[in-house]
């Protein structure tokens, strides 16, 4: 594949931060390919497993796993006699390409012993993580409705409907979603609120 002049900075860059933004398709798979299949092949070579490639998805992570596989196994077509490469396609195996959670998991089952934590933990699926969620707001409301802060039962007034507190939980679970998500979120609640009335905002 040809790079372009920029494409090949990235990859050829060392000893420094690197930040890639391009558009979809530009090819910023393919740069990060090259330019890991270098960190391992040339004269300051690492070996694969010493390095940590991150995605969002498990899918683009098979994805990158399968094209430095690739690429390796390329390579050795061209020089099968070589140890280092060898050495590479094995390890790729083990390599952490993965996802942000999956390696977070990943730190955790091995340090277990380190943070205090029991080694048969498991993740929540999405159900147990809504009744969690439930049971949480529950809780806080009933909190704050014993202690009758005035700040709160004037938020309650606002955007509770009668008897039901839905729309409030609505409000409050806005808060903890990422803050591009928030930000429509909040946009789509005072959208339809009086104007007259203060808004509480998240700071």
């Amino acid at each position: 594949m040809n790079f372009t002049e920029e494409q090949q900075e990235v990859i050829d860059a060392r000893g420094c931060n690197v930040l890639v933004s391009a558009a979809a398709g530009s090819g910023k798979t393919a740069v990060l390919v090259e330019r890991i299949i270098q960190l391992i092949t040339d004269q300051n070579a690492v070996d694969i497993d010493h390095l940590l490639v991150v995605t969002f998805t498990r899918a683009a992570a098979a994805q990158m796993k399968e094209r430095i596989t690739q690429a390796i196994e390329g390579k050795l077509e061209n020089d099968p006699g070589n140890v280092h490469l060898q050495r590479q396609e094995t390890l790729i195996h083990n390599a952490q390409i993965t996802t942000i959670d999956s390696f977070c998991q990943y730190v955790i089952r091995n340090n277990f012993n380190e943070i205090d934590l029991d080694p048969s933990y498991r993740v929540a699926d999405e159900g147990e993580m809504k009744l969690l969620q439930k049971d949480v707001m529950l809780e806080l409301l009933e909190k704050e409705y014993g202690l009758a802060n005035p700040d709160f039962l004037f938020c309650t007034e606002y955007y509770s409907t009668g008897n039901n507190d839905k729309a409030l939980e609505d409000c409050i679970m806005i808060l903890t979603l990422p803050r591009a998500v928030r930000t429509a979120g909040i946009a789509r609640i005072t959208s339809v609120a009086a104007p007259s009335i203060p808004i509480y905002r998240p700071l």
